[in-house]
């Protein structure tokens, strides 16, 4: 029996049927897109486009909203091996909580999988820097989000 027809069988028995849920390095992309990361001992990783974004004021609102000494990082132009990927970072910096700036970022990162949890790790994808300096909605969005994914303080 086809497994859809039997899933589907079983369901119209009114029997549960549980999925296996997929593994998490099931969620990492293949080819893993390396990360450069600046010095920070928080338990937030906050992704943007390149070095020079984490230097705009709207980067260091989202800092002391966050209230702990964040993880900036975003895509080594060089993609060295000796750098890690996001799954990596997760794992080697005991992150709690993934904050990707940028719809497009997150889809070059996951190879358009984008997962919710990574590992020990809740993903959130906002707008883009350039987005959250010029909406107030997108900003809005993004302190809400935070709100929802356990932020160490409010405004």
């Amino acid at each position: 029996m086809i497994e859809s027809q039997r899933r589907a069988y079983l369901e119209a028995l009114d029997i549960t049927v549980w999925l296996r849920k997929p593994a998490v390095d099931d969620l990492a992309p293949a080819n893993p897109e390396r990360l450069a990361l600046e010095s920070g001992s928080g338990c937030t990783l906050l992704l943007c486009r390149d070095a020079g974004e984490r230097a705009s004021p709207i980067a260091a609102d989202i800092c002391r909203y966050l209230g702990d000494d964040a993880v900036w990082g975003w895509p080594d132009p060089e993609q060295d091996l000796s750098n890690p990927s996001v799954v990596e970072a997760v794992d080697q910096r005991l992150i709690t909580r993934v904050v990707i700036l940028g719809a497009k970022l997150a889809e070059r990162l996951f190879d358009d999988a984008i997962p919710s949890v990574l590992k020990s790790a809740q993903v959130v994808v906002s707008s883009d820097l350039d987005e959250l300096v010029l909406s107030g909605a997108c900003r809005k969005s993004l302190w809400r989000m935070l709100n929802d994914a356990g932020s160490t303080a409010r405004p």
